[in-house]
């Protein structure tokens, strides 16, 4: 009897050690296909924009959420920030060579220039921005992108002069700061506002 038990332990060991084994490392699960690239391209540019959108461009603490979905090494240099109502990906249409172009929609509100200030978009005014996506070592990344801007939602618009107004040291910058917050207060962040 005892030596059953010494048998099935042993026996149980020599089975269940590799999967046990096993389990402690990654095992790819997903195959990349043809069929859910289109769906994988458009969430990553989907996750581009929604960060962006939240206004993790602005801030450089940021930065390390964006690395695993672009290719480039910094944050984009700016000199404007487009501030948005919504915005809406495409699903990209047939790869090109191991490359998708991506286009989003975004609704304009208006742009802030950080030397001139605050412009609101009188009208409806919709921008559409080409996204290209590459695949390098079996990995899929936002290449580059026709317009670098930041894209805001009025509500982290808002939130982002709030804090430089309470930063800036500069009058001038200060007063630019100020026009801006008090201009898309009054501005509706409704995608649908005339």
């Amino acid at each position: 009897m005892f030596s059953i038990r010494r048998v099935l332990l042993g026996l149980a060991l020599v089975v269940g050690a590799p999967g046990l084994l096993l389990a402690q490392f990654p095992v790819p699960t997903q195959h990349v296909t043809e069929d859910t690239e289109p769906a994988q391209i458009h969430e990553l540019v989907s996750r581009y924009c929604r960060l962006d959108y939240e206004g993790a461009r602005l801030d450089s603490q940021a930065w390390p959420k964006f690395e695993p979905i672009v290719w480039w090494k910094s944050n984009p240099a700016y000199t404007q920030i487009d501030v948005v109502a919504r915005y809406s990906v495409d699903i990209p249409p047939e790869s090109t060579k191991g490359k998708y172009v991506v286009t989003v929609h975004y609704r304009l509100l208006g742009v802030y220039d950080l030397t001139t200030g605050y412009l609101r978009e009188l009208q409806v005014s919709n921008q559409n921005v080409d996204f290209l996506v590459s695949l390098e070592n079996l990995e899929w990344r936002i290449a580059d992108a026709e317009n670098t801007s930041p894209h805001l939602s009025r509500a982290a618009m808002l939130k982002w002069l709030d804090q430089q107004i309470n930063t800036t040291q500069d009058n001038a910058a200060k007063l630019r700061l100020q026009d801006a917050l008090k201009q898309l207060q009054a501005q509706s962040g409704s995608p649908f506002a005339k």
